[in-house]
């Protein structure tokens, strides 16, 4: 499954690398670069650096090939 979350806080991402050890592809949408540090070092999905409800940047995370969309706050 291809899964698109944004907002990389806590919660998002938490869910990403659960939904990475589940075999799911995963990007991940936050306009602070620096909080892509909670992910860790050894994770391999795809990281955006904009805002979730830009239009180029969903087309960048190929939002017309996602089977899910999560939007998660910090």
């Amino acid at each position: 499954m291809r899964v698109i979350i944004v907002g990389c806080g806590k919660l998002g991402s938490g869910l990403a690398k659960a939904l990475l050890r589940k075999g799911n592809r995963v990007t991940i949408i936050d306009r602070d670069p620096e909080s892509f540090d909670l992910l860790g070092a050894d994770f391999a999905g795809q990281k955006i650096v904009g805002i979730g409800f830009d239009r180029d940047i969903l087309e960048q995370a190929e939002i017309r090939r996602a089977d899910a969309v999560i939007a998660c706050g910090k």
